[in-house]
């Protein structure tokens, strides 16, 4: 891991300004997308950078936790294993992807392991400072408790994936997710930026090699996906969405009320 040293005092300047820079980048994700430009630029010079290889633990599981990790490139897993050798994943964040936010509120060590699958760069945005500006300004934390219930409603919707779904319907739904599809309805040809072992795609259905091998082939041979190396593409993107609709959340009304 490469991480940002101690500066000595003629060039800390330089690395305020250099991390001042950082603003733009939280700009673009939420909750800190909402934010004053003024509270950004605070929040962007505490932050601290770091690289990792393929591979790396950037978290591990019961670890204590101090800053929000922001994923600025590559992508990481929130992964848990057992001693005995048993690993699910829970999640497969890109750029863009904050972690860590909810022991901002409970002050809990880290639920899982958050391990880098590509060569990555995070953010490390202290929660003193995050508490800095919510002290500064109380209604910042409307935006900080929607992105929790968010991911709070998400794991439980989850959860309910793993008790009820069948592993190709739950295969369907990561696939779309992965995708960040925005329009199934063109139904193009889409590629999958991260790269997907089957091994990883096991660990996401909670099932073994062989399974996800076998639901594999059954979705490259009726055409609705491309697999090589671990590089996934999606060729029927609606079909795709058929499949996922058949899951349990699929039927949940949107509280939009709209249909």
């Amino acid at each position: 891991m490469r991480v940002e040293a101690a500066a000595p005092e003629a060039t800390r300047s330089a690395l305020a300004a250099s991390r001042s820079r950082h603003a733009p980048v939280l700009a673009e994700v939420l909750p800190f997308a909402t934010w004053p430009a003024a509270a950004l630029e605070r929040l962007a010079r505490a932050c601290g950078s770091a690289a990792y290889l393929r591979g790396e633990l950037i978290c591990a599981r019961h670890s204590p936790v101090a800053a929000a990790t922001l994923l600025v490139e590559g992508a990481v897993q929130a992964r848990v294993s057992t001693p005995d050798g048993r690993r699910v994943t829970f999640q497969i964040t890109a750029a863009g992807g904050l972690h860590g936010l909810l022991s901002l509120l409970d002050a809990h060590p880290a639920p899982n392991d958050l391990i880098a699958i590509e060569p990555t760069t995070t953010l490390s945005i202290p929660f003193a400072a995050i508490h800095a500006e919510l002290k500064h300004s109380p209604a910042l934390w409307q935006s900080v408790a929607h992105e929790i219930g968010k991911c709070a409603r998400r794991q439980g919707e989850q959860m309910q994936q793993f008790l009820f779904d069948p592993p190709r319907v739950r295969m369907a739904a990561a696939l779309l997710g992965l995708g960040r599809i925005e329009d199934v309805t063109a139904n193009r040809p889409v590629v999958v930026g991260v790269r997907l072992p089957q091994e990883r795609l096991a660990e996401m259905l909670g099932v073994s090699r062989q399974w996800a091998t076998s639901l594999v082939r059954e979705m490259t041979a009726v055409g609705l996906i491309e697999w090589r190396y671990g590089r996934v593409t999606l060729l029927d993107p609606v079909a795709l969405q058929g499949i996922a609709r058949q899951g349990i959340n699929a039927t949940a009304p949107d509280p939009s009320g709209r249909e």
